[in-house]
């Protein structure tokens, strides 16, 4: 059996976008959650607290997809005793032995300058657009690009199979 890849995953920006000046769940995080959980392993790589993902989880996740079991197993990043995200990422990455690897935030570009410092491959990290609508489909299509380079076999958004 492969080992499927790990992303780190953020929440707010992520999960969450702004829209009308407010953060608000973004359209499609369902099936997004479903595709996400099908194809790596979550790393919640946020300052959410432990119960709060795993309700966030069992709300959004299971309703719909396993009504009668507990959200699916995740990690949960403690990043917060260190300087920022990127120093956790380089830490981490180092005791991955060479499995590959994503991250997604809404602040990638705020942190591009530590993480090119950190010797991070910028096309390991996914910008998420705070503001847009089809956010979640972009970032599906995006790994699931990245994911076929690395020759891992993965369809992408429905939409994106019929082109």
């Amino acid at each position: 059996m492969k080992t499927v890849p790990i992303l780190f995953h953020d929440i707010d920006g992520v999960l969450f976008g702004d829209y009308a000046g407010e953060f608000q769940l973004r359209p499609g995080v369902k099936s997004w959650l479903a595709w996400a959980h099908e194809h790596f392993e979550l790393v919640w790589l946020t300052s959410w607290e432990s119960e709060r993902i795993k309700t966030l989880l069992k709300v959004l996740y299971c309703e719909k997809f396993r009504p009668d079991e507990d959200p699916p197993v995740f990690h949960h990043a403690n990043w917060t005793k260190l300087e920022n995200k990127v120093a956790w990422v380089q830490q981490a990455v180092q005791k991955l032995n060479g499995r590959e690897w994503f991250w997604i935030d809404d602040d990638i570009g705020k942190f591009e300058p530590e993480i090119e410092a950190a010797g991070i491959p910028l096309t390991r990290c996914i910008q998420a657009n705070p503001a847009g609508q089809d956010e979640l489909t972009v970032i599906q299509s995006v790994l699931a690009r990245r994911l076929a380079g690395l020759g891992t076999n993965v369809d992408g958004p429905e939409k994106d199979r019929a082109a």
